[in-house]
């Protein structure tokens, strides 16, 4: 956690969303600060990856308390993250407290995060008070509209790093979108708009692939659909 401060930022967003998590990823604007956020059933948990200077640290949270008031979600928690990289070994912990809503007058969901610091191994920062502003880690496509794995891969897995979104919504005009055997090959199945959600393919983390220069989405169908916002976009994950 040491320098942690220079990651964080300490901006005000409304109370408008109230929601609980299922499991989704927040990053901060410079990309330093990652933190995956889960509430299924009795595991309410969540890990988060921050780089400072030349190291990282890799931490888990557990969940111990949460509840919906004022249009947000509230959650508190434990914290307990180690560094990696060059120097000496770095171990700190603390409570979290993490208050999910949506930012301002968008759509855009946010998560404003406090770590306070009580204890570990060679930590420097026993005693203080860290707080950071993220907001969901949706994919953005490109000047031409495609999603590629290098801006559709932003959500943080524990084992596999940063795999592809995993839930996409119908965009097409027609309300329909064709899934291909392979990609641009014979049709498949057909997903419906406000009915079906197309679920990427994650077990090799990348769902994205490349056919004549166009991306395409590899379902859990095991068929491809056009990764353009002509015919997908991101689904928010919190439920």
């Amino acid at each position: 956690m040491k320098k942690l401060s220079i990651l964080l930022s300490t901006g005000v967003v409304s109370l408008i969303w109230c929601a609980a998590a299922s499991a989704t990823t927040y990053v901060n604007p410079n990309g330093k600060t990652t933190l995956n956020l889960s509430e299924k059933g009795n595991n309410r948990s969540g890990f988060y990856l921050t780089k400072v200077g030349n190291r990282e640290f890799l931490g888990n949270i557990q969940i111990t308390r949460s509840e919906g008031a004022a249009g947000s979600y509230y959650y508190n928690g434990t914290f307990k993250d180690s560094a990696t990289g060059p120097g000496r070994k770095i171990v700190c912990s603390g409570d979290i407290a993490i208050v999910r809503r949506q930012v301002g007058r968008s759509s855009q969901l946010g998560a404003e995060v406090t770590w306070k610091v009580k204890a570990g191994e060679n930590c420097p920062s026993i005693g203080q008070t860290f707080k950071v502003n993220l907001v969901e880690a949706l994919p953005r496509p490109n000047a031409s509209g495609d999603y590629t794995s290098s801006n559709a891969n932003t959500w943080s897995s524990p084992t596999n790093g940063f795999v592809t979104w995993p839930a996409w919504r119908v965009t097409s005009r027609d309300g329909q979108l064709n899934c291909r055997k392979t990609a641009n090959g014979a049709i498949q199945q057909v997903y419906r708009a406000e009915k079906d959600t197309v679920a990427a393919e994650l077990r090799g983390a990348n769902a994205i692939t490349m056919a004549n220069g166009q991306p395409w989405l590899l379902t859990r169908q095991g068929c491809y659909v056009r990764a353009n916002s002509q015919y997908i976009q991101p689904v928010s994950m919190p439920e």
